[in-house]
């Protein structure tokens, strides 16, 4: 069974780890969801041109379900503001495809692509200051952080200590989180990396490779997990809670068929796949996903 680490106050506990819009009755006071990212978390939300999130269309900009990875079909974080959510939330997505933390550590794909840096400087500069447009507080919202897949295909095989360049980029990343803790961020969800190293793109490669970006990976899983642990001993008024993706798609990769998927190495459009194309997963694997942070969240409003 997936595990999911969740952190409250100061103590460590274990917790167990689709398309369409299904909304509950609207509320008078709507939750608030920022997310930050890479094509894992994208719905392609553009916090300058509008529109914001609303009843009608809580991820705001595009239409639902938005530009995922995978087309124009839910991801998780769509699942999580519109299919497994407890009151009207809107979604407010700075998550960007192929984003890495900060593209002066790890050079993304393409220089037009966001950072995480990035992101968080979009979100400083228009949604942080609790505007009138989007009254949120630190009891109604909730930060994720869902990030490092592109730092470590893009870097992995790189030369030097792998291990304290990862230390670099948590440096890096948690300086941004921090940020927004300034602000009143104080509900806080981390999801760590899941095994792309076993993605059909990745099986393409010689076996030496799959191993390596495996080990970086793991070892970049371990030391998230310690700094997670670090900011709520050091944010006692946060709740911080710890997705392990990681533990949850190595399950659905080594029993397909236990989650109704044909194999895990084909991809395409069908349902019954857990690949909608060479190195992003299906919706299904993200409703997966959706499905285990919503139990991870059970005792909260969100």
């Amino acid at each position: 069974m997936v595990h999911a680490i969740l952190v409250v106050s100061s103590a460590l506990a274990l917790a167990a780890g689709a398309n369409g819009l299904s909304l509950p009755k609207p509320a008078a006071k709507p939750n608030y969801w920022f997310s930050f990212g890479d094509s894992y978390t994208t719905t392609g939300f553009n916090v300058t041109t509008g529109p914001f999130p609303s009843a009608s269309n809580p991820i705001g900009n595009p239409e639902f379900p938005g530009y995922t990875a995978c087309g124009l079909v839910t991801n998780w974080v769509d699942d999580m503001t519109t299919k497994y959510n407890k009151t009207l939330t809107y979604l407010y997505n700075f998550a960007y495809g192929g984003a890495t933390i900060d593209s002066a550590l790890v050079t993304p794909y393409l220089p037009t692509v966001l950072s995480l840096k990035d992101q968080i400087s979009e979100y400083l500069g228009s949604v942080a200051s609790h505007p009138k447009s989007t009254p949120w507080t630190s009891s109604n919202s909730i930060f994720s952080f869902f990030i490092g897949i592109n730092d470590i295909g893009n870097s992995w095989y790189q030369s030097g200590d792998r291990g304290a360049f990862a230390d670099v980029l948590l440096d890096e990343y948690f300086d941004l989180v921090q940020k927004t803790y300034k602000t009143g961020a104080r509900n806080f969800l981390f999801i760590n990396v899941p095994g792309v190293d076993k993605s059909p793109l990745m099986l393409d490669q010689p076996v030496e490779s799959q191993e390596g970006e495996d080990v970086v990976l793991r070892q970049f899983n371990k030391k998230l997990a310690a700094r997670v642990l670090k900011f709520q001993i050091t944010h006692l008024d946060s709740k911080v809670y710890l997705y392990d993706s990681h533990t949850r798609l190595l399950d659905i990769i080594n029993h397909p068929a236990k989650y109704g998927f044909a194999d895990a190495t084909s991809y395409g459009a069908d349902s019954d796949l857990m690949w909608c194309n060479n190195y992003h997963v299906s919706p299904g694997v993200h409703d997966l996903f959706a499905k285990d942070i919503k139990k991870l969240l059970t005792f909260t409003q969100f």
